[in-house]
Protein backbone atom coordinates (compact mmCIF):
# COMPACT_ATOMS: atom_id res chain seq x y z
CA UNK A 1 0.00 0.00 0.00
CA UNK A 2 1.28 3.45 -0.90
CA UNK A 3 2.35 5.82 1.82
CA UNK A 4 -0.13 8.70 2.04
CA UNK A 5 2.00 11.08 4.15
CA UNK A 6 -0.28 10.58 7.13
CA UNK A 7 2.12 12.37 9.50
CA UNK A 8 2.00 15.47 7.34
CA UNK A 9 -1.79 15.38 7.46
CA UNK A 10 -1.60 15.06 11.26
CA UNK A 11 0.69 18.12 11.42
CA UNK A 12 -1.66 20.18 9.28
CA UNK A 13 -5.08 19.05 10.50
CA UNK A 14 -4.98 16.55 13.36
CA UNK A 15 -3.25 15.81 16.66
CA UNK A 16 0.20 17.06 15.63
CA UNK A 17 -0.91 20.60 14.74
CA UNK A 18 1.96 22.72 16.13
CA UNK A 19 -0.33 25.51 17.32
CA UNK A 20 -2.07 23.11 19.70
CA UNK A 21 1.02 22.53 21.83
CA UNK A 22 3.50 25.31 21.05
CA UNK A 23 3.06 26.71 24.56
CA UNK A 24 4.33 23.51 26.18
CA UNK A 25 7.80 23.58 27.82
CA UNK A 26 10.67 22.86 25.45
CA UNK A 27 11.81 20.14 27.86
CA UNK A 28 8.82 18.02 26.85
CA UNK A 29 9.82 18.27 23.22
CA UNK A 30 13.36 17.27 24.08
CA UNK A 31 12.00 13.93 25.29
CA UNK A 32 9.72 13.55 22.27
CA UNK A 33 12.60 14.37 19.96
CA UNK A 34 14.72 11.64 21.59
CA UNK A 35 11.92 9.12 21.03
CA UNK A 36 11.56 9.68 17.28
CA UNK A 37 12.74 6.48 15.62
CA UNK A 38 15.40 6.72 12.94
CA UNK A 39 14.53 5.79 9.41
CA UNK A 40 17.16 5.04 6.78
CA UNK A 41 17.08 5.49 3.02
CA UNK A 42 17.14 2.26 1.07
CA UNK A 43 18.88 4.10 -1.76
CA UNK A 44 20.84 7.27 -2.08
CA UNK A 45 18.75 10.46 -2.35
CA UNK A 46 19.57 13.09 -4.93
CA UNK A 47 18.60 16.15 -2.92
CA UNK A 48 18.31 17.43 0.62
CA UNK A 49 16.78 20.50 2.21
CA UNK A 50 19.14 23.25 3.34
CA UNK A 51 16.87 25.05 5.79
CA UNK A 52 17.42 27.25 8.83
CA UNK A 53 18.87 25.26 11.72
CA UNK A 54 16.25 24.39 14.37
CA UNK A 55 17.45 25.81 17.66
CA UNK A 56 14.61 24.73 19.96
CA UNK A 57 13.57 21.15 20.72
CA UNK A 58 10.08 22.04 19.53
CA UNK A 59 11.52 22.71 16.08
CA UNK A 60 13.91 19.76 16.23
CA UNK A 61 11.06 17.42 17.08
CA UNK A 62 8.87 18.53 14.19
CA UNK A 63 11.80 18.53 11.77
CA UNK A 64 12.61 14.97 12.84
CA UNK A 65 9.11 13.64 12.19
CA UNK A 66 8.88 15.51 8.87
CA UNK A 67 12.25 14.08 7.80
CA UNK A 68 11.30 10.58 8.92
CA UNK A 69 8.02 10.63 7.03
CA UNK A 70 9.84 11.79 3.89
CA UNK A 71 12.27 8.85 4.08
CA UNK A 72 9.41 6.38 4.63
CA UNK A 73 7.49 7.89 1.71
CA UNK A 74 10.44 7.60 -0.69
CA UNK A 75 11.42 4.12 0.50
CA UNK A 76 7.84 2.93 0.07
CA UNK A 77 7.69 4.34 -3.44
CA UNK A 78 11.02 2.75 -4.29
CA UNK A 79 9.75 -0.63 -3.04
CA UNK A 80 6.55 -0.39 -5.08
CA UNK A 81 8.32 0.67 -8.27
CA UNK A 82 10.95 -2.04 -7.91
CA UNK A 83 8.33 -4.73 -7.29
CA UNK A 84 6.23 -3.70 -10.30
CA UNK A 85 6.47 -6.10 -13.23
CA UNK A 86 5.43 -3.74 -16.01
CA UNK A 87 6.35 -0.23 -17.07
CA UNK A 88 2.73 0.83 -16.71
CA UNK A 89 2.66 -0.31 -13.10
CA UNK A 90 5.82 1.65 -12.38
CA UNK A 91 4.35 4.75 -14.03
CA UNK A 92 1.20 4.34 -11.96
CA UNK A 93 3.10 4.41 -8.65
CA UNK A 94 5.19 7.42 -9.67
CA UNK A 95 2.20 9.31 -11.03
CA UNK A 96 0.15 8.59 -7.90
CA UNK A 97 2.94 9.89 -5.65
CA UNK A 98 3.33 13.11 -7.64
CA UNK A 99 -0.14 13.91 -8.92
CA UNK A 100 -2.22 12.69 -6.00
CA UNK A 101 -0.35 12.38 -2.70
CA UNK A 102 2.09 15.26 -3.08
CA UNK A 103 -0.30 17.46 -5.01
CA UNK A 104 -2.94 17.13 -2.28
CA UNK A 105 -0.39 17.89 0.45
CA UNK A 106 0.84 20.96 -1.43
CA UNK A 107 -2.74 22.30 -1.41
CA UNK A 108 -3.11 21.50 2.29
CA UNK A 109 0.04 23.42 3.18
CA UNK A 110 -1.15 26.45 1.22
CA UNK A 111 -4.45 26.30 3.08
CA UNK A 112 -2.77 26.33 6.50
CA UNK A 113 -0.28 29.04 5.55
CA UNK A 114 -3.20 31.20 4.44
CA UNK A 115 -5.49 30.44 7.38
CA UNK A 116 -2.79 30.92 10.00
CA UNK A 117 -1.15 33.81 8.15
CA UNK A 118 2.31 32.29 8.63
CA UNK A 119 5.23 34.14 7.08
CA UNK A 120 9.02 33.57 6.96
CA UNK A 121 9.26 36.92 8.75
CA UNK A 122 8.11 35.14 11.89
CA UNK A 123 11.27 33.03 12.19
CA UNK A 124 13.90 34.02 9.61
CA UNK A 125 16.38 36.43 11.18
CA UNK A 126 17.95 36.94 7.76
CA UNK A 127 14.76 38.74 6.79
CA UNK A 128 15.12 41.11 9.70
CA UNK A 129 12.47 39.46 11.85
CA UNK A 130 12.55 39.90 15.59
CA UNK A 131 9.68 37.71 16.78
CA UNK A 132 8.10 38.74 20.06
CA UNK A 133 5.78 35.74 19.95
CA UNK A 134 7.97 32.62 20.26
CA UNK A 135 5.04 30.27 19.72
CA UNK A 136 4.10 31.94 16.45
CA UNK A 137 7.74 31.82 15.34
CA UNK A 138 8.01 28.08 16.06
CA UNK A 139 4.70 27.23 14.41
CA UNK A 140 5.60 29.16 11.28
CA UNK A 141 9.01 27.45 11.15
CA UNK A 142 7.37 24.00 11.17
CA UNK A 143 4.86 24.68 8.41
CA UNK A 144 7.42 26.42 6.21
CA UNK A 145 9.88 23.57 6.67
CA UNK A 146 7.15 21.19 5.51
CA UNK A 147 6.35 23.52 2.62
CA UNK A 148 9.89 23.34 1.23
CA UNK A 149 10.32 19.63 2.00
CA UNK A 150 7.39 18.89 -0.32
CA UNK A 151 9.27 20.63 -3.14
CA UNK A 152 12.32 18.53 -2.34
CA UNK A 153 10.23 15.35 -2.50
CA UNK A 154 8.74 16.35 -5.85
CA UNK A 155 12.17 16.99 -7.36
CA UNK A 156 13.54 13.79 -5.80
CA UNK A 157 10.88 11.61 -7.40
CA UNK A 158 11.29 13.27 -10.78
CA UNK A 159 15.04 12.76 -10.69
CA UNK A 160 14.80 9.15 -9.53
CA UNK A 161 12.11 8.02 -11.96
CA UNK A 162 12.58 10.10 -15.10
CA UNK A 163 11.59 7.19 -17.35
CA UNK A 164 8.27 6.67 -15.57
CA UNK A 165 6.86 10.20 -15.58
CA UNK A 166 3.43 10.58 -17.17
CA UNK A 167 3.57 14.37 -17.21
CA UNK A 168 6.20 16.88 -18.23
CA UNK A 169 9.06 17.25 -15.77
CA UNK A 170 9.01 20.47 -13.77
CA UNK A 171 11.97 22.61 -12.76
CA UNK A 172 12.31 23.81 -9.18
CA UNK A 173 11.07 27.25 -10.23
CA UNK A 174 8.05 25.68 -11.93
CA UNK A 175 7.18 23.59 -8.86
CA UNK A 176 7.13 26.68 -6.64
CA UNK A 177 5.05 28.59 -9.17
CA UNK A 178 2.58 25.77 -9.82
CA UNK A 179 1.87 24.90 -6.20
CA UNK A 180 2.67 28.07 -4.26
CA UNK A 181 2.28 30.78 -6.91
CA UNK A 182 5.64 32.23 -5.98
CA UNK A 183 9.24 32.25 -7.13
CA UNK A 184 11.73 29.71 -5.84
CA UNK A 185 13.97 30.99 -3.01
CA UNK A 186 17.34 32.39 -4.02
CA UNK A 187 19.70 30.86 -3.21
CA UNK A 188 17.89 27.56 -3.51
CA UNK A 189 16.96 25.60 -0.38
CA UNK A 190 17.16 22.35 -2.38
CA UNK A 191 20.77 21.22 -2.67
CA UNK A 192 22.54 18.05 -3.87
CA UNK A 193 22.54 15.36 -1.19
CA UNK A 194 25.93 14.78 0.40
CA UNK A 195 27.44 12.23 2.78
CA UNK A 196 25.29 9.31 1.66
CA UNK A 197 27.67 6.48 0.74
CA UNK A 198 26.64 5.03 -2.57
CA UNK A 199 25.24 1.71 -1.37
CA UNK A 200 22.06 0.24 -2.87
CA UNK A 201 20.35 -0.82 0.35
CA UNK A 202 20.80 -0.95 4.15
CA UNK A 203 21.83 -4.62 4.01
CA UNK A 204 23.14 -6.07 0.77
CA UNK A 205 24.32 -9.67 0.67
CA UNK A 206 26.01 -11.03 -2.42
CA UNK A 207 24.09 -13.43 -4.62
CA UNK A 208 25.50 -16.76 -5.79
CA UNK A 209 26.16 -15.21 -9.20
CA UNK A 210 28.16 -12.41 -7.62
CA UNK A 211 30.14 -14.88 -5.56
CA UNK A 212 31.06 -16.76 -8.74
CA UNK A 213 32.23 -13.50 -10.25
CA UNK A 214 34.44 -12.86 -7.25
CA UNK A 215 35.67 -16.43 -7.38
CA UNK A 216 35.06 -17.34 -3.75
CA UNK A 217 32.98 -16.52 -0.73
CA UNK A 218 34.28 -14.27 1.99
CA UNK A 219 36.09 -16.00 4.84
CA UNK A 220 36.54 -14.21 8.14
CA UNK A 221 40.14 -14.41 9.28
CA UNK A 222 40.77 -13.66 12.94
CA UNK A 223 44.46 -13.04 12.60
CA UNK A 224 46.98 -10.87 10.77
CA UNK A 225 46.77 -11.11 6.98
CA UNK A 226 49.87 -9.44 5.63
CA UNK A 227 53.59 -9.50 6.43
CA UNK A 228 54.70 -7.66 9.54
CA UNK A 229 55.58 -4.02 9.04
CA UNK A 230 57.51 -1.73 11.33
CA UNK A 231 55.32 0.57 13.40
CA UNK A 232 52.16 -1.50 12.98
CA UNK A 233 50.80 -3.48 15.91
CA UNK A 234 49.33 -6.94 15.51
CA UNK A 235 45.76 -8.21 15.43
CA UNK A 236 46.08 -9.86 18.83
CA UNK A 237 47.54 -6.72 20.38
CA UNK A 238 44.73 -4.45 19.20
CA UNK A 239 41.48 -6.37 18.66
CA UNK A 240 39.35 -6.64 21.79
CA UNK A 241 36.64 -9.03 20.53
CA UNK A 242 37.63 -11.12 17.47
CA UNK A 243 34.08 -12.43 16.96
CA UNK A 244 32.54 -8.96 16.89
CA UNK A 245 35.32 -7.63 14.67
CA UNK A 246 34.87 -10.54 12.25
CA UNK A 247 31.19 -9.63 11.89
CA UNK A 248 32.18 -6.05 11.10
CA UNK A 249 34.55 -7.24 8.36
CA UNK A 250 31.79 -9.37 6.87
CA UNK A 251 29.74 -6.17 6.70
CA UNK A 252 32.63 -4.39 4.97
CA UNK A 253 32.59 -7.14 2.36
CA UNK A 254 28.80 -7.15 2.02
CA UNK A 255 28.84 -3.42 1.34
CA UNK A 256 31.68 -3.79 -1.14
CA UNK A 257 34.29 -1.82 0.74
CA UNK A 258 36.70 -4.77 0.69
CA UNK A 259 36.93 -7.84 -1.53
CA UNK A 260 37.38 -11.48 -0.51
CA UNK A 261 41.13 -10.85 -0.15
CA UNK A 262 40.57 -7.98 2.29
CA UNK A 263 41.67 -5.55 -0.39
CA UNK A 264 40.02 -2.12 -0.18
CA UNK A 265 37.87 -1.57 -3.29
CA UNK A 266 38.69 2.16 -3.50
CA UNK A 267 35.68 3.24 -5.54
CA UNK A 268 34.68 6.90 -5.75
CA UNK A 269 34.07 8.38 -2.31
CA UNK A 270 34.91 5.19 -0.46
CA UNK A 271 38.00 6.50 1.34
CA UNK A 272 35.83 8.92 3.28
CA UNK A 273 33.39 6.06 3.93
CA UNK A 274 36.10 3.70 5.17
CA UNK A 275 37.66 6.38 7.40
CA UNK A 276 34.22 6.91 8.98
CA UNK A 277 34.09 3.16 9.64
CA UNK A 278 37.41 3.40 11.49
CA UNK A 279 36.08 6.17 13.70
CA UNK A 280 32.89 4.25 14.42
CA UNK A 281 34.90 1.18 15.47
CA UNK A 282 36.89 3.33 17.87
CA UNK A 283 33.73 4.91 19.20
CA UNK A 284 32.14 1.49 19.76
CA UNK A 285 35.17 0.14 21.63
CA UNK A 286 36.47 -2.49 19.21
CA UNK A 287 40.10 -2.03 20.25
CA UNK A 288 42.05 -2.64 23.43
CA UNK A 289 42.95 0.32 25.62
CA UNK A 290 46.56 -0.80 26.16
CA UNK A 291 49.13 -2.95 24.43
CA UNK A 292 51.15 -5.54 26.32
CA UNK A 293 53.96 -6.08 26.95
CA UNK A 294 54.93 -2.47 27.53
CA UNK A 295 51.65 -1.13 28.88
CA UNK A 296 51.39 1.20 25.85
CA UNK A 297 48.25 3.31 25.54
CA UNK A 298 46.46 2.63 22.24
CA UNK A 299 46.12 5.78 20.12
CA UNK A 300 43.81 6.35 17.13
CA UNK A 301 46.93 6.57 14.95
CA UNK A 302 47.85 2.96 15.85
CA UNK A 303 44.39 1.80 14.87
CA UNK A 304 44.33 3.70 11.59
CA UNK A 305 47.73 2.27 10.58
CA UNK A 306 46.67 -1.26 11.55
CA UNK A 307 43.46 -1.10 9.53
CA UNK A 308 45.14 0.57 6.54
CA UNK A 309 47.72 -2.21 6.52
CA UNK A 310 45.01 -4.86 6.84
CA UNK A 311 43.02 -3.47 3.88
CA UNK A 312 46.06 -2.39 1.87
CA UNK A 313 45.13 1.28 1.65
CA UNK A 314 45.86 4.69 3.16
CA UNK A 315 43.00 6.85 4.45
CA UNK A 316 45.18 9.04 6.68
CA UNK A 317 43.91 12.29 5.14
CA UNK A 318 40.25 11.31 5.37
CA UNK A 319 40.70 9.97 8.91
CA UNK A 320 42.24 13.26 10.07
CA UNK A 321 39.55 15.26 8.27
CA UNK A 322 36.87 13.46 10.27
CA UNK A 323 38.85 14.20 13.44
CA UNK A 324 38.21 17.88 12.92
CA UNK A 325 34.56 17.47 11.95
CA UNK A 326 33.03 15.27 14.63
CA UNK A 327 29.48 16.61 14.34
CA UNK A 328 29.55 16.13 10.59
CA UNK A 329 31.02 12.66 11.05
CA UNK A 330 28.23 11.42 13.30
CA UNK A 331 25.57 12.84 11.00
CA UNK A 332 27.28 10.94 8.20
CA UNK A 333 27.33 7.70 10.20
CA UNK A 334 23.67 8.08 11.21
CA UNK A 335 22.71 7.89 7.53
CA UNK A 336 24.35 4.46 7.13
CA UNK A 337 22.06 1.91 8.76
CA UNK A 338 24.47 -0.97 9.17
CA UNK A 339 27.33 1.20 10.45
CA UNK A 340 25.16 3.21 12.83
CA UNK A 341 23.72 -0.02 14.28
CA UNK A 342 26.90 -2.07 14.82
CA UNK A 343 27.09 -3.50 18.31
CA UNK A 344 29.45 -2.09 20.91
CA UNK A 345 32.25 -4.20 22.36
Amino acid sequence: MANELEKYNAILFLELRPWLNSDEPDLKFRQRFAEVEKEYYTYRPNYELDFIKPLSYFRKYYKAIIDREAVIFLNDLHTNVTASETVEEKKYHVHTALARTLSRTFRDVVQILTERNYSPDHFDLNLGSNPKNRSLSDESFVVHYLKHELVRLHLEIQESYTDYLKEERLSEEEVYFKYYNESAPQPSLIIPAENYPDIPSPVTLKTEEQEKEYGTTFKSLRSDLRPEEKGIYSYDQLIKNPSRFAQFEEDLYSHELIDQNYQFQNKHGQKQYLAACYHQLIRKGYFRDRIFPGNIQVKPLFIRKFLDHRYNTNVDKQFRNWDGQQDKLWKYVEKIYWLDQILSC
